[in-house]
């Protein structure tokens, strides 16, 4: 297929020539910025799609050994697969030529490791690296994660620098200036980033692992509004939605409105990033002030504004300050799941119908869940490995604030709640206190004494939580439903393997039944947690036995339980 921009040998060597005769891009060594180009690559064909991505970087880096730590890429970043992999034709320079590097990897040991580049002589900087990256679409082969990987649509493109950028192997902070080459796809492009729209250079300096943080979309790109509004709002979106995205846009700029005004916040830029996502389509997660949420042919607008309230939530509530941010996350999430559907219900951006279906969802899968008893220690390690542990933080957080509320307004007698608590805790981000576990129950137990105490350490042991039947207002009670566990019916663990062979498969189970057998290998990745939350939901797998590729649907659901849901009483 025929390229529809210049040979990116000729891109390569003008910027050489640049280099050389030193300009275009003034010298960074003094003051800590980044310079960040991307130029996006389509080929001819009947959509022009985006597959491949140039990449300039020019690093402000200093006299340094050989052998030092020069720069480096995640491999796995919060269990997405980057492209470190498919990078390629790699050159880097410093002040005294062209610089030859060695690579080295970390061991996977975590969800989040990395490549390494050091240099094979003394190094004098700045150094600037040049490459290109292509952009298969290929679905994150270990499965569940946040959309975070190189993607596009047509002339679009977009993905978290963490899965695609080299930076300084440094904990250094370093400004980040991003810069947009869009010329090689015509007329009505925009380049857009949680820096902001068209080039920007990041406000304050950050070490690299906090820059890899930023994502960007490129491109011909979809808005609303046209232009950011005057509190920051803007949204944009690649691909086809099958939801009128505009009209979900504007309401999601009404619901950041009244978030605004509730979490008592500054106007700052806030984007929106909406992208197609083979796996779990309908989730989304939060990125530097602001949103990249996704969707499928079948995602529901109205089961999608709830996502975007959540994710919103953590844009003005943060995380603790905790180096485990898994370990943390009964905070972050379970305030996230709490305030999802009571802040646009008080907004009246949703209805009373939608607000007690999303408490039974919550519900439903805390208490049909068979792992609900996990401690929170053991969270971080089966966090990826197995959805029940997954939304064990969402659901049992939720759940706790739930309870937390009601305690507060009993003790109050109705003048104060979790709001109150909430509000004066995170405050103290603007005194420069900690907000650690610690410094929460000690504001709980100033607000309703020791039992506060017992309570949040009951939660952390994995202690069940029972709620009263009046805990969400006298228009609900509570109501005893016979509702089926989640039963994927084989070793979980299996599903994010980098080749995904079934073992443990259970007698009996539905998988079973289905004709599942141990030893087949599942060749398409797997969505779990929207079906862990809907009892009717079936799994469908893709696998190959004996060379064959077999398609396999079945309900994975295994012994009923009794489980608590609420109904409207007027």
């Amino acid at each position: 297929m025929t390229r529809l921009v210049p040979n990116p040998c000729d891109w390569l060597s003008c910027v050489l020539v640049m280099l050389l005769l030193a300009v275009s891009i003034p010298s960074v060594a003094a003051d800590g910025v980044i310079d960040v180009s991307l130029r996006p690559i389509p080929f001819a064909g009947v959509d022009g799609r985006i597959t491949e991505i140039q990449v300039l970087v020019r690093m402000p880096v200093d006299t340094q050994a050989a052998g030092a730590p020069l720069m480096r890429i995640p491999l796995v970043v919060s269990n997405v697969k980057t492209s470190a992999d498919s990078l390629r034709d790699l050159k880097v320079h410093d002040s005294q030529g062209e610089l030859a590097v060695n690579r080295r990897d970390d061991p996977a040991t975590s969800e989040s490791y990395y490549r390494h580049w050091v240099a094979s002589r003394a190094v004098k900087g700045p150094v600037i690296a040049i490459y290109r990256i292509p952009i298969t679409n290929a679905p994150n082969p270990l499965g569940a994660a946040p959309p975070f990987e190189l993607r596009s649509d047509g002339a679009v493109f977009s993905g978290l620098l963490g899965t695609f950028l080299l930076l300084p192997d440094s904990t250094h902070p370093y400004r980040l200036s991003l810069q947009w080459d869009l010329k090689g796809l015509g007329a009505g492009t925009i380049g857009v980033s949680t820096l902001g729209v068209d080039d920007q250079v990041s406000a304050l300096p950050q070490p690299p692992s906090k820059l890899e943080s930023i994502f960007a979309m490129g491109g011909r790109i979809s808005r609303e509004p046209e232009q950011p509004a005057a509190d920051g709002f803007f949204s944009v979106w690649q691909g086809y939605p099958p939801f009128d995205a505009r009209a979900l846009m504007q309401w999601t700029h009404r619901m950041y409105q009244y978030d605004l005004t509730f979490f008592k916040a500054p106007k700052t830029t806030y984007s929106v990033f909406l992208r197609s996502n083979p796996i779990n389509p309908g989730g989304g997660v939060e990125v530097q002030h602001s949103f990249v949420g996704t969707f499928g042919p079948d995602t529901s607008p109205e089961d999608f504004k709830l996502t975007l309230a959540h994710e919103m939530v953590h844009t003005f509530v943060g995380a603790l300050d905790d180096k485990d941010e898994l370990a943390a996350s009964w905070f972050s999430e379970g305030l996230a799941v709490y305030y999802q559907r009571l802040l646009p219900w008080r907004a009246g951006l949703i209805s009373r119908k939608t607000y007690l279906q999303d408490i039974n969802l919550t519900a439903a899968r805390y208490y049909t869940d068979k792992l609900n008893t996990t401690p929170n220690t053991d969270i971080a390690k089966r966090f990826w490995a197995d959805t029940r542990v997954r939304v064990l933080p969402y659901d049992r957080g939720a759940l706790y604030f739930t309870q937390l509320n009601a305690e507060i307004q009993a003790a109050s007698h109705g003048r104060r709640s979790l709001d109150d608590l909430l509000l004066a805790f995170l405050s103290r981000r603007n005194r420069d206190l900690d907000v650690t576990n610690s410094d929460w129950v000690a504001a709980v137990v100033k607000e309703i004494g020791p039992r506060g105490k017992q309570q949040f350490e009951d939660m952390m042991r994995g202690k069940l939580i029972v709620l009263a039947s009046d805990t969400f207002g006298p228009c609900f009670r509570r109501v005893s439903v016979s509702m089926r566990r989640y039963d994927l019916g084989f070793t979980p663990d299996v599903l994010i393997e980098s080749k995904r062979i079934v073992r443990g498969l259970i007698p009996g189970s539905n998988a079973a039944e289905a004709g599942l057998r141990n030893g087949d290998q599942i060749i398409e990745p797997v969505p779990q947690d929207a079906i862990q939350a809907d009892q009717n939901a079936l799994l469908h797998l893709t696998i190959r036995r004996s060379g064959q590729v077999m398609h396999f649907q079945y309900l994975p659901r295994g012994a009923s339980v009794p489980t608590w849901q609420w109904v409207q009483t007027r």
